[in-house]
């Protein structure tokens, strides 16, 4: 799992496809919840924000 900003999108996917084999589900962290999990509050890559959840 990947949270990251719009710049490292692509190379969490690339990480992501090479660890499991199988293409990532994408969602905008903006537009979904979970009860037990509360989001970083910056990229797993960088400083910045992130947008993106990557499972």
């Amino acid at each position: 799992m990947y949270v990251v900003c719009p710049e490292h999108l692509s190379e969490a996917i690339d990480e992501f496809v090479e660890v499991y084999e199988q293409p990532p589900d994408i969602y905008e962290l903006d537009k979904v919840s979970f009860t037990d999990w509360i989001s970083p509050h910056t990229c797993d890559f960088c400083e910045a924000p992130p947008k993106y959840l990557v499972v």
